[in-house]
């Protein structure tokens, strides 16, 4: 038996690129920052570099401490909440910034994103399908 999902949005991305990813937006407290980020469905968290907190004026080490486990070793982080917009769908999420800022990934996790939304995946055609979670 068939079953069927409406989402509100379409992105295409390049499926040849490692990972999938999408532009994505924070902000904090009338500041933001856009950059590219990967969907991580393994990744527990939202993590992002420690400059894209900076830049929203935030004091890293004041946030929500969390020591982040990985397949090639752990790093801290620490959690903020803050606006968070992929493909002009706005959510308010908890996204940690690592502490270490050689880290250079941007990661949208399961709690901050995934458990956010409602998400369908071609990816031989490179195609996202999008909605808010209700």
């Amino acid at each position: 038996m068939p079953h069927l999902l409406e989402f509100d949005r379409l992105i295409r991305y390049d499926h040849g690129l490692t990972g999938i990813t999408i532009e994505t937006t924070i902000g904090f407290s009338d500041v933001t920052t856009t950059f590219p980020a990967k969907i991580d469905t393994g990744s527990s968290v939202c993590v992002f570099e420690r400059s894209h907190g900076e830049s929203l004026g935030l004091d890293i080490e004041s946030g929500i401490f969390l020591k982040i486990s990985t397949a090639t070793g752990t790093f801290n982080a620490f959690g903020f909440r803050v606006g968070l917009e992929v493909a002009d769908l706005e959510f308010d999420s908890l996204a940690f910034f690592a502490e270490d800022e050689n880290i250079r990934r941007n990661i949208l996790g399961r709690h901050g994103w995934h458990e956010l939304i409602r998400m369908g995946l071609v990816d031989y055609e490179g195609k996202l399908y999008l909605s808010k979670y209700s």
